[in-house]
């Protein structure tokens, strides 16, 4: 088991607890969107309240399992999916997702059409050859700049996961992961799209 990821997904855990205080502190009630995506494909669970994410995060803390590579990659994208559906109403607009479906419907179009994978670039400084995804503060040319910080990537998961061309049966397939800048949420959302079956790369 990867130790860097384990130390990210704690970080995760935290870091879902700050945003989840900081959400009550704002007065906000319901997730957005309601019920969380991520939680609900790969669990089965509805979440449609900062009260319940609090209380999800909760359970998923006590019954983790550090030694299960799927178990802690299942955690890292469901807590990713907290951290975004609770921020809505303290956090700026500038740290919050910054491409909409319809851009990801036109990036997947483009890449069913010239037959070539999605490059996810986790905080990289060059982008290759092909479409690529962003995550980071300055987007890169060429590039769909889909968030500044890492929890963005929920909102690509949550789409990749409903498209027969990104995913089967819960296995990510024609995404290739980059990661750039290493730090430890970022350690953990790599090995995470590498146990779900992404290219890492």
């Amino acid at each position: 088991m990867d130790r860097f990821a384990i130390k990210g997904v704690k970080k995760l855990f935290s870091l879902a607890r700050t945003k989840i205080r900081l959400a009550e502190e704002a007065d906000t009630v319901e997730t957005r969107p309601a019920p969380l995506p991520l939680i609900k494909h790969l669990s089965g669970e509805e979440i449609r309240t900062v009260r319940e994410a609090k209380d999800y995060r909760d359970k998923l803390h006590g019954s983790m399992d550090f030694s299960d590579s799927n178990s802690v990659a299942r955690a890292v994208f469901e807590l990713l999916d907290i951290v975004e559906g609770v921020k809505h109403k303290f956090e700026p607009p500038e740290l919050c997702v910054l491409a909409g479906e319809d851009e990801l419907k036109a990036m997947e179009k483009n890449a069913i059409k010239e037959s070539l994978p999605i490059n996810l670039l986790l905080m990289t400084e060059k982008a290759p050859e092909g479409i690529n995804v962003f995550i980071g503060e300055d987007p890169l040319e060429n590039s769909l700049h889909l968030g500044r910080v890492p929890s963005t990537l929920a909102i690509f998961l949550n789409f990749a996961f409903n498209s027969p061309y990104l995913s089967e049966e819960s296995r990510l397939k024609n995404i290739k992961a980059i990661l750039g800048r290493k730090t430890l949420i970022l350690d953990a959302i790599y090995f995470s799209l590498g146990e779900f079956g992404a290219e890492l790369g």
